[in-house]
């Protein structure tokens, strides 16, 4: 029987938690970031240089799997290398390009970001609030650009990371979770202000492969000590 095993019986008849202790923030975080760089994920729009192309990156992984996106981010790059060369194409050509995502409908605000960042030299804003006037960039394309490619902090709220601190806690989750305060809490408090963009990658590549839709409890780095879902689960199986 090991350690972590031990802790868990000792806290067999413990009420499941309904928050994340303060203590437990950094526990969490470091198991999250050991892992992640263990099984880091190697996507192009990861080591990027051009930072319109990070946010380009961000906007089409909305709702879509990153396994699925890498083909069309790549031809997306490759036919518009300059912001420039975004805005003066066509509304059909960026559509029959993206069709594959699903995402016809965001080719005119494709088009129209493309015209604002050759007007404003090419970069993206480095903050926030201006990220957001961006035509087509909502809070989550915004937070990830910061975190990932903008040297900032960004806390990252997408369907996978809802549901994986749903778990955390152990309370149910639907499609207007994220915009619970509670959740938006518990995300800022678990996300570190150093770092994020390592933090975040690590959480996005766990939420895919361990704690994705059938949670795969028994590998995960995080524990049932620290996750009151797995400690449910594991409690089932005893």
């Amino acid at each position: 029987m090991n350690i972590g095993f031990s802790e868990v019986l000792l806290n067999i008849k413990a009420r499941i938690s309904v928050d994340i202790l303060d203590k437990d923030i950094p526990r969490i975080r470091r198991r999250i970031l050991t892992w992640g760089r263990a099984n880091h994920k190697h996507f192009p729009w990861r080591k990027t240089t051009k930072l319109w192309h990070g946010l380009i990156a961000e906007i089409l992984l909305q709702r879509t799997r990153a396994a699925t996106a890498v083909s069309i981010y790549e031809q997306f790059i490759s036919n518009f290398p300059e912001p420039k060369d975004l805005a003066s194409a066509s509304v059909k050509e960026i559509e029959k390009l993206i069709y594959p995502l699903g995402l016809r409908w965001r080719a005119p605000l494709l088009k129209q970001l493309g015209e604002e960042l050759d007007r404003l030299g090419g970069e993206p804003p480095p903050s926030f609030e201006q990220l957001l006037k961006l035509p087509g960039v909502g809070p989550y394309a915004a937070a990830a650009w910061l975190s990932f490619h903008g040297g900032g902090r960004g806390v990252i709220i997408d369907a996978n990371v809802v549901r994986w601190i749903c778990r955390l806690i152990d309370r149910k989750c639907d499609a207007e979770t994220r915009r619970k305060k509670w959740l938006i809490q518990l995300a800022d408090r678990l996300t570190p202000q150093r770092s994020s963009g390592e933090f975040n990658y690590a959480v996005l590549d766990f939420t895919m492969e361990i704690c994705a839709t059938r949670p795969k409890c028994s590998v995960c780095p995080v524990g049932a000590e620290l996750c009151a879902y797995g400690k449910r689960v594991l409690l089932k199986e005893l």
